[in-house]
């Protein structure tokens, strides 16, 4: 991934209004697809989330969510997005305790030392002009 996600095109259902939408991600595959599907299924606003990958050979994604119009098919991906980072966010961290726990009992083995450190700053790092950067340095 090259650490901006493409919108390739989106394409609201005219026939549904704001509460269908068909967004195409470029540079992703199943491994989003499969997470964000999940998390939009949660939403209590959402009737229909599914994504296909419509041949092997292309990294891109097509994402289709419909409400129930009480909040748009937009905010709806919008909040499973910021939510599915979250979740990763949090397994990171679980990860990242559970080794530091880890090394503490049995001693650095693996030799990850300050190098753990500076995975976690980088994976904190969020794509210019998202916005996360500058709430999360304010926390």
């Amino acid at each position: 991934m090259s650490g901006e996600q493409a919108l390739v095109r989106a394409e609201p259902d005219e026939s549904k209004e704001d509460s269908s939408i068909v967004l195409a991600l470029g540079d992703e595959t199943h491994t989003l697809g499969n997470a964000l599907r999940d998390v939009m299924w949660a939403h209590p606003h959402v009737q229909l989330a599914s994504y296909t990958q419509e041949h092997p050979s292309l990294n891109e994604i097509v994402v289709r969510c419909q409400t129930s119009g009480a909040v748009t098919a937009e905010q709806a991906v919008a909040e499973a997005l910021h939510m599915t980072q979250d979740i990763l966010h949090h397994m990171a961290d679980t990860m990242d305790a559970a080794v530091a726990n880890w090394q503490q009992q049995h001693g650095d083995v693996a030799g990850g030392g300050e190098a753990g450190g500076q995975r976690q700053q980088q994976r904190r790092r969020q794509p210019p002009g998202s916005g996360r950067d500058e709430m999360e340095e304010d926390e």
